[in-house]
């Protein structure tokens, strides 16, 4: 499963340096089960067009895995 992130930046920061901690927003999509989803979950938020509030911001998708819970065998 794949969380999708958007990422509100300013055009100050090149693409490669907005991340998190540069964001000036981050907002959290939906769960999506694969890269493509991800993709087009990510294109119908941004459509809807009230993401960027401000001029001098521009978008960033990042379609990040979610941490499951690892079964582990109890040795005792």
């Amino acid at each position: 499963m794949l969380q999708v992130l958007i990422l509100i930046c300013s055009q100050n920061v090149s693409k490669v340096d907005c991340q998190m901690e540069t964001a000036l927003d981050i907002i959290n999509g939906p769960q999506t089960a694969s890269v493509m989803a991800c993709g087009m979950q990510s294109q119908a938020l941004l459509a809807q067009g009230s993401l960027l509030r401000h001029k001098g911001e521009y978008a960033k998708i990042r379609c990040t895995p979610i941490d499951r819970p690892t079964k582990t065998a109890f040795k005792g």
